[in-house]
């Protein structure tokens, strides 16, 4: 395994694709996998009930003079209480996304995905170690075997490549 290793670093400093395709696909697998995990422990999650303060797009940063588009991303504002201390939060997801342009109510998938009550009360996941990390939505079954897929296709590929 080392030797193989060490193989694969000689081709990359020599800048042959071999080298550079293994240490790139080893890269993404480590991200993935990383993502992956991340998603598993927030599923475990406990969860409160909360009330929605807003919910909707923002504009992400300033205009840009030298373009008419404007980045648009998800925006939410909460407030929940653990453990008789009070919190506020921002988080919506574990999939952070933007949009610009012509696709700027895609970043409208988020937040139409939350689901308060009539008198805009909402479940907050909250991490138990740190209760002031929250997320209004908890990653489901797809989100985690589109990484797992991800994975076995990255993994898939560099195999095929070989």
């Amino acid at each position: 395994m080392l030797d193989y290793l060490h193989r694969m670093l000689d081709l990359a400093l020599r800048k042959e694709l071999q080298g550079i395709h293994f240490w790139a696909t080893l890269y993404v697998l480590v991200v993935l996998a990383g993502s992956l995990w991340h998603a598993l422990r927030v599923r475990r999650w406990p969860q409160v009930e909360g009330q929605l303060l807003d919910l909707g797009i923002r504009p992400l940063g300033g205009p840009d003079p030298g373009t008419r588009d404007q980045d648009y991303v998800p925006s939410a504002l909460y407030r929940y209480e653990v453990n008789g201390r009070s919190y506020t939060g921002q988080g919506i997801s574990i999939w952070k996304m933007s949009a610009s342009g012509m696709l700027r109510n895609t970043a409208k998938l988020l937040p139409a995905q939350v689901c308060p009550d009539e008198t805009g009360r909402v479940a907050i996941y909250y991490n138990p170690g740190r209760p002031e990390k929250s997320l209004l939505l908890r990653p489901g079954w797809p989100s985690i075997s589109f990484l797992s897929a991800l994975i076995f296709l990255t993994t898939a590929f560099y195999l095929w490549r070989l």
